[in-house]
């Protein structure tokens, strides 16, 4: 990520007025739709010497107003996926109570024009703002010449016929569709979290496993067996990530755990990243300790012939 980023926390007054080229949505999962919108509001603050910049909520508006459990991205992750496009300001803020009851105009005069010095906005053509979400891409484009900006709608573009989501590619994830999701994310799905103590079952199968706590309320995949990559010490490593119960030992509750291929470090506490590349099978209950362990060296041979052949 670059080092050179600017973050406004608009909730503690900071403001910034140098003129910008803002991008106004959700983006959670910051998908390919996200990233045209993005690439647009980039190549438009280049054109008219703007600011590139993007206003972000610091928890998403869905988990007040649809009462939404888990997402994609955390404000952190967003930071960074935008900032590596090019992304130079970021603008914070809480949706609060007191945010919810701005009216459309409210938003435009005392955000984006005078916390904001906006000159160019570019939106999805689904974007809604102020109190009640009244107001929309017709509400932008009346009070274009009273606060002195312009708007440009960006068109998210369907694949096969079907418009990309955030809501969608939880819903692929959710079902272990990993590849089509990683498809419309341009990028493997991750999780970030740190290595708490398990079982420590792995150990006396001879497969030692690292133990995630989510740091987000990320969306889980489906339960079962996947080829991931693991970011530890800022080195990556494959792995086989397993999402589920273990039911052979008949837990009761949901976990993801990892065994690293060729590692054998110590890395209790360290937080790390698990990007989910493929999913290779559903979680299982075994006869047995013995069946179990004949289908995870299965599974190991698999995910060395898949990285071999795919990913080196």
């Amino acid at each position: 990520m670059k080092n050179n980023i600017k973050i406004y926390d608009l909730d503690r007054g900071m403001t910034d007025f140098e003129p910008k080229a803002i991008a106004l949505g959700n983006f959670d999962g910051i998908h390919i739709g996200h990233q045209k919108l993005i690439k647009k509001d980039l190549e438009i603050a280049r054109q008219l010497n703007l600011v590139p910049s993007v206003l972000l909520f610091k928890e998403n508006s869905k988990k007040t107003l649809h009462d939404e459990k888990d997402y994609l991205t955390s404000l952190d992750d967003k930071i960074e996926i935008l900032a590596n496009m090019g992304m130079d300001t970021f603008c914070i803020l809480d949706f609060n109570e007191e945010f919810r009851s701005l009216s459309p105009k409210e938003f435009i005069s005392q955000i984006l024009y005078r916390k904001l010095n906006t000159k160019y906005i570019v939106i999805g053509e689904d974007y809604h703002f102020g109190k009640n979400a009244e107001g929309d891409i017709k509400t932008l484009a009346r009070f274009e010449d009273e606060f002195d900006y312009e708007t440009l709608i960006i068109d998210f573009e369907l694949v096969n016929g079907e418009k990309i989501s955030s809501g969608n590619i939880k819903e692929l994830i959710k079902s272990g569709n990993i590849k089509k999701a990683n498809k419309y994310l341009a990028r493997p799905y991750k999780i970030i979290g740190h290595v708490v103590d398990g079982h420590k079952r792995g150990r006396t199968l001879n497969f030692p496993t690292a133990n995630l706590k989510m740091k987000f309320s990320y969306t889980i995949p489906k339960d079962g067996v996947y080829l991931t990559r693991i970011n530890v010490k800022g080195k990556n490593h494959f792995a086989l990530s397993n999402v589920g119960s273990n039911p052979t030992f008949e837990n009761d509750y949901r976990k993801i755990e990892t065994y690293i291929l060729d590692f054998n470090q110590d890395i209790y506490g360290e937080n790390i990243t698990i990007e989910f590349l493929e999913f290779f099978r559903d979680d299982l209950k075994f006869d047995s300790v013995d069946e179990l362990i004949n289908q995870m060296e299965m599974d190991k041979k698999r995910a060395i012939e898949t990285i071999n052949n795919k990913y080196l």
